[in-house]
């Protein structure tokens, strides 16, 4: 079962976001899709728009002593990373169009299969303690809307002076 946080983040929200963590190790930003199967790390994140892959990153920490698996995607016509056996978070970033911001949030496995084994073993104690930071660091510094949705004050400022978090 996936662990996940809905979020709204404004550009200067991701940016504290980033740097907390790139604090708590070596992280390395990987894109959605790539033309080989080794991911070039992104250095800066492009401006998030209608393109799927301007929106969806992975973050890696290269602390934690597991492969990531990629598989080609025929129909993509390009590489993409297998979320379920890597050691990576799924982040997808808020995006806004006029007034309306649309939620991103962040995912990931904590279990993979392991194939000596044929069977579900959890990841590194690395990968799930590395992501429990990222959720604790979440939960205090943004406001906690429902169950799962957090709201960062970049956004909240957003939403007070009119716009609209869909």
């Amino acid at each position: 079962m996936p662990r996940q946080l809905v979020l709204y983040m404004s550009k200067e929200d991701e940016e504290t976001f980033l740097q907390y963590l790139r604090s708590t190790g070596d992280l390395v930003i990987l894109p959605a899709t790539s033309p080989s199967s080794d991911f070039a790390p992104i250095q800066v994140l492009p401006e998030p728009a209608e393109d799927e892959d301007t929106r969806k990153v992975w973050l890696l920490n290269k602390a934690v002593r597991l492969p990531v698996a990629t598989e080609y995607a025929p129909e993509k016509n390009c590489y993409v990373i297998d979320g379920f056996q890597s050691p990576v978070v799924e982040f997808q970033r808020s995006w806004t169009v006029s007034q309306i911001m649309l939620a991103g949030g962040i995912r990931a496995d904590m279990n993979y299969l392991d194939s000596e084994k044929q069977d579900l073993v959890p990841k590194p104690a690395e990968f799930r303690n590395w992501f429990e930071s990222i959720q604790n660091w979440i939960r205090k510094n943004f406001f906690h809307l429902t169950l799962l949705t957090y709201v960062g004050p970049g956004a909240e400022k957003f939403e007070n002076e009119g716009g609209i978090l869909h």
